[in-house]
C-alpha cells in the first residue's frame, strides 16, 4: 500500500466512530434512492407485462344485443385483430347479515375461450357454472363473502336471487374494488337468466391489428367499427378508448415513485453534510501535518488525493452497507405497491443499469461533498500552514453576532457559555441545522398536508348535505319513492334528482373524441336544500334557471371552454343543447361534473316528476342506524315496487377518500423519519467534533473547578441549543412549504389544489422531538467529554 493511501486508511480508521455515523447516514441516502429506483424498475416491468399479457381491449363498443352476424362483421374488420362480447350489470349483494353492497356482475359468454382482457383464475372453481359467482380477489373484503357461502343478490328489475361463491379471479385491469367500496363479480349468460335480466351481451372489447399504441389509429378503427355496426341496425351508445397498453394506475404509480426518488436524492444529499463537517474538522486538527507534506515536496494535487481518498472510501463502505438494505427495502416497497395497484410479482429483480448509477451516486456523493474542505484546507501557503496553533484568526467578539451574544445576560454562566459554543463554527452549525430542520419541516408538512386533505374532504362532504344516495336504474317517477320515505322513519329531508352524461360539441368531433371528454351532469331539484356547492367564480344555480350551468372545478380544469359567462353546446344522450357557464364549484377529489336544473330535462321532454338518483338526509348516520334505515327502506321500497340498482351511504364514500389518502400520508411521515435519522446522526457528528477540538478547554474548565457534571450539562445544552434553532428554522418554513406541497400533490393526483390548514399539533411533536433527538445526539460526546482527566484533555495536541 502507497504511503498516501496507509494515510487515508489510517485517518479513517482514527476517526471511526464518526466515520462510522458518516457512513451510516449516507447508507441511508443511498438505501432510500436505491430501493426507489429498483421499485421504480421492477414495477414498471412487472405492471406492464402484467397488464399486456390480458391482452387489454384497444376500445369498447357498447351498443344494444350482440349477434353473430353483428360480431362476424366487426371480426371482418381489416383493422380489427379481435373482438369478444361482453356485458356488465349493476345490482346488489348481501352476504349474511351484511348490509347490501353494489356489485357490477361482467357477463361472460365462454369464460375457457376469452382472448381480450383475459381473467385470472386463482381459487375455487373455474369456470363458474350456472347459479355461481366468481369474485375478484381484492374484493371480497367488499362483500364480506367467502368461497363457499350463498349470497343474496338483487338487480335492477328488483328481483332478489341466490347465489354460491365458488371462486376468486384476478382481474388485472380494475381499479382496486376496497378503494371503490364495489364487488367486481364474474356470472354467465344462464346465471344472468336465472337473475331476471334478459340473457344477451350489449358491450364489445376490441383489440385493434396494426400499431395499436397508437391512439389516432386506434381511434379510426373504432370510429369505423361504430358505422359498421350503426349501418347495420345497431344502435352504439358509447366509445371508451383507454391509454394504449398503459395499466389503468401507471401514471399514479409513475407519479408516486418520482415523488419517493425525489425525497430519496434530498436524503442521500444531506448525507453529503455530514461529509462536508468530518472532512473540515479533520483538515482543521491536520493543518500542520499538510504544511510538513508540502515542504517536503507534497504537491496540493497529492495532498488532496489524500483526503477525497478518505471520501471516496467513506462512499465505498456506505454503497457496501446500503446495497442489501436496498434490496430488502425494493422488495418491500414493490410488495406493496403492488398490493395497492392489484397485481402480482413475478420478478424481483433488478436490472443492471440501476446498479451501476447506484454506484456511481454512492461514490460521487461524499466527494462532490469532499470539494470545498479539501480544496479550502489544501490550499494553504506552508508558512501559514506551519504557523497554525488551533485558534481562529479572528476572536470572538469582532462579529454583530458575536457582541449579541456577549450582550446576553440573566442566564447562569454555564449556560451562556454552552448558547455562545453553539455559534463558534458557523459553518458546520448551519449544515447541522439544514439536516435537521428539514426533517422538521417534512414532519409538519406531512401532518399539515394529511390536515389539509382532510379539511378538503371535509368541506367536500360539507357542500352535500345529504346521508345516502340511491341509484334508480332507469328514469320513473318519483312519487312512489317519495311515499316509501315517508313511511320510513328518520328521514329529515329527500329530493329525486335526474343524472345523465354529457360531453362537449366542438365542430366535428369524432365520437371516439367525444368518449374521452364525458362528464357527469346532475339535475338537481330547483332550490335545492341537499347541495350547497362552494363557488369559486360566478353563482349557483338560481330556482328560474333552465339553461344555466355551474361546473366543478374538475370539469373546469378538463375543458378550457368552461369559463364564466362562456355558452358551450352540450350533448346530453341524444340532443345537444347550448347552455351558459354561470358557476365554477370548488369540489377537489371529484370527477368532472356539471349541476344544472332538474327543470331543463323536464323542459327537455322528460316526464315532470321523475328522477333516477335520490338524496337523502338522516337523522341518525352512525353505521348501525343507517343499516336499520336501510333495511326499512328497502322494504317500503320494495312495497312500492321501486327498483334500486345501487346505494352509497356518506361514509362509504368517505372512506374510499380516506384509503386514497392514507399512501401518502404514510409516505411523508416515513420520508421524514429517515430524514430525521439522517439529521440525528449529522448533530451526534457535530457534537462529537465540537467536543474533539475543544478537550484542552474542557481540562481547563475542569483544572478552575468544574465538576464533571457540570462539563456534560454545558455541551449538552449546546446539543438542545442546536435542536431548538432548527425547530424553529422549521418552524417558519413549515406553512409555506406545506402549503406548496398539498397543492402540488393534489393538483398531480387529484387536478384540485388543497384546503390548506396549519396542523398546530406538529409544531408541538417536533419541538419534543427537537429536545429528545439533541439530547440522544449529545448524551455520548458530552459522556465522553466528561469522563476525561484533567491531565488527559489538557496534554491533547
Amino acid at each position: 500500500m502507497s504511503p498516501r493511501w496507509a494515510k487515508t486508511v489510517r485517518d479513517v480508521w482514527q476517526e471511526r466512530a464518526r466515520s462510522a455515523m458518516v457512513v451510516c447516514a449516507i447508507a441511508l441516502g443511498i438505501a432510500a434512492f436505491s430501493s426507489v429506483l429498483s421499485t421504480y424498475a421492477i414495477l414498471n416491468r412487472e405492471l406492464n407485462q402484467g397488464y399486456l399479457a390480458t391482452n387489454p381491449a384497444s376500445f369498447t363498443l357498447r351498443t344494444d344485443a350482440l349477434d353473430d352476424a353483428a360480431l362476424s362483421l366487426v371480426r371482418s374488420n381489416p383493422g380489427v385483430q379481435t373482438a369478444e362480447p361482453r356485458r356488465v350489470v349493476s345490482g346488489r349483494m348481501k352476504a349474511g347479515p351484511a348490509n347490501w353492497r353494489n356489485v357490477l356482475f361482467f357477463v361472460v359468454n365462454n369464460y375457457a375461450a376469452i382472448q381480450v382482457s383475459k381473467l385470472v383464475p386463482e381459487t375455487g372453481a373455474w369456470p363458474p357454472a350456472t347459479g355461481e359467482v366468481l369474485i375478484e380477489r381484492d374484493a371480497f373484503q367488499v362483500a364480506k363473502a367467502r368461497i363457499g357461502d350463498s349470497v343474496a343478490i338483487r338487480m335492477q328489475n328488483g328481483i332478489e336471487s341466490t347465489l354460491k361463491v365458488t371462486g376468486g379471479v384476478h382481474d388485472v385491469g380494475q381499479a382496486q374494488a376496497r378503494m371503490e367500496n364495489i364487488v367486481y363479480a364474474y356470472i354467465t349468460l344462464d346465471t344472468l337468466a336465472l337473475l331476471g335480466e334478459k340473457p344477451y351481451l350489449d358491450q364489445l372489447n376490441v383489440v385493434v391489428s396494426g400499431d395499436g399504441l397508437d391512439r389516432d389509429h386506434i381511434g379510426h378503427v373504432a370510429d369505423d367499427v361504430k358505422k359498421q355496426l350503426e349501418a347495420a341496425g345497431h344502435a352504439v351508445r358509447r366509445v371508451e378508448i383507454p391509454d394504449p397498453g398503459k395499466h389503468p394506475h401507471a401514471d399514479l404509480m409513475a407519479m408516486l415513485l418520482l415523488a419517493i426518488s425525489t425525497f430519496g436524492l434530498l436524503v442521500l444529499a444531506l448525507s453529503g453534510v455530514l461529509v462536508v463537517n468530518l472532512l473540515t474538522a479533520i483538515m482543521a486538527s491536520q493543518v500542520r501535518q499538510i504544511g510538513v507534506m508540502k515542504a517536503i515536496g507534497g504537491s496540493r494535487r497529492q495532498i488532496a488525493q489524500i483526503y477525497f481518498g478518505q471520501a471516496f472510501l467513506l462512499g465505498v463502505l456506505a454503497t457496501l452497507v446500503a446495497l442489501p438494505l436496498s434490496l430488502v427495502g425494493s422488495r418491500q416497497l414493490s410488495l406493496y405497491l403492488a398490493r395497492f395497484l392489484n397485481f402480482d410479482m413475478m420478478s424481483f429483480s433488478v436490472p443492471l443499469w440501476v446498479y451501476v448509477l447506484v454506484g456511481l451516486i454512492g461514490l460521487a456523493t461524499p466527494l462532490l461533498a469532499a470539494a470545498y474542505p479539501v480544496l479550502k484546507g489544501t490550499g494553504l501557503s506552508v508558512a501559514k500552514a506551519l504557523a497554525d496553533f488551533g485558534v481562529s484568526d479572528r476572536g470572538f467578539g469582532q462579529g454583530r453576532l458575536d457582541r449579541a451574544l456577549a450582550s446576553v445576560g440573566g442566564l447562569a454562566r454555564p449556560l451562556l457559555l454552552a448558547v455562545r459554543n453553539s455559534f463558534r463554527q458557523r459553518v458546520r452549525l448551519a449544515l447541522t441545522l439544514t439536516t435537521l430542520s428539514i426533517a422538521g419541516l417534512f414532519f409538519m408538512a406531512a401532518l399539515n398536508v394529511r390536515a389539509s386533505m382532510m379539511n378538503t374532504i371535509d368541506h367536500l362532504f360539507a357542500s352535500k348535505l345529504f346521508d345516502l344516495t340511491l341509484g334508480l336504474g332507469a328514469l320513473g317517477p318519483y312519487e312512489p319513492v317519495e311515499r316509501a320515505i315517508a313511511r320510513t322513519p328518520g328521514v329529515v329531508r329527500a329530493e329525486g334528482w335526474i343524472s345523465s352524461e354529457g360531453s362537449i360539441v366542438a365542430g366535428q368531433s369524432k365520437e371516439a373524441d367525444l368518449s374521452a371528454r364525458r362528464f357527469l351532469v346532475l339535475g338537481v331539484t330547483p332550490a335545492t336544500r341537499l347541495l350547497k356547492l362552494d363557488v369559486d367564480e360566478g353563482r349557483d344555480l338560481s330556482p328560474d334557471d333552465v339553461d344555466a350551468l355551474v361546473v366543478n372545478t374538475a370539469l373546469a380544469a378538463k375543458e378550457p371552454a368552461m369559463k364564466i359567462g362562456q355558452t358551450v353546446v352540450v350533448r346530453i344522450g341524444p340532443s345537444e343543447t347550448s347552455f351558459r357557464i354561470v358557476g365554477v364549484a370548488r369540489e377537489a377529489f371529484s370527477p368532472a361534473t356539471a349541476y344544472v336544473s332538474r327543470t331543463f330535462f323536464e323542459k327537455a321532454g322528460r316526464p315532470v316528476g321523475s328522477a333516477n338518483t335520490v338524496r337523502i338526509a338522516l337523522e341518525q348516520t352512525d353505521e348501525a342506524s343507517m343499516a336499520t334505515f336501510k333495511e326499512a327502506l328497502d322494504r317500503n321500497l320494495d312495497a312500492e315496487a321501486v327498483k334500486v340498482t345501487g346505494s352509497v351511504t356518506k361514509l362509504d364514500s368517505r372512506y374510499g377518500f380516506d384509503q386514497h389518502m392514507l399512501m401518502i400520508y404514510i409516505f411523508l411521515v416515513v420520508m421524514s423519519v429517515i430524514i430525521g435519522s439522517v439529521g440525528g446522526l449529522g448533530l451526534m457528528t457535530t457534537m462529537s467534533l465540537n467536543v474533539l477540538e475543544r478537550r484542552r478547554e474542557m481540562g481547563v474548565l475542569r483544572a478552575v473547578g468544574a465538576s464533571a457534571r457540570m462539563v456534560w450539562m454545558i455541551i449538552v445544552t449546546e446539543g438542545v441549543t442546536m435542536g431548538l434553532l432548527s425547530f424553529a428554522v422549521a418552524a417558519v418554513l413549515a406553512w409555506p412549504l406545506s402549503r406548496g406541497l398539498g397543492n402540488f400533490i393534489g393538483s398531480a393526483m387529484f387536478g384540485s389544489s388543497l384546503a390548506n390548514v396549519f396542523e398546530l399539533r406538529g409544531l408541538v411533536i417536533w419541538l419534543a422531538v427537537s429536545i429528545g433527538l439533541s439530547l440522544i445526539a449529545s448524551f455520548i460526546p458530552a459522556w465522553n467529554a466528561s469522563r476525561s482527566s484533567v491531565r488527559e484533555a489538557l496534554g491533547f495536541e
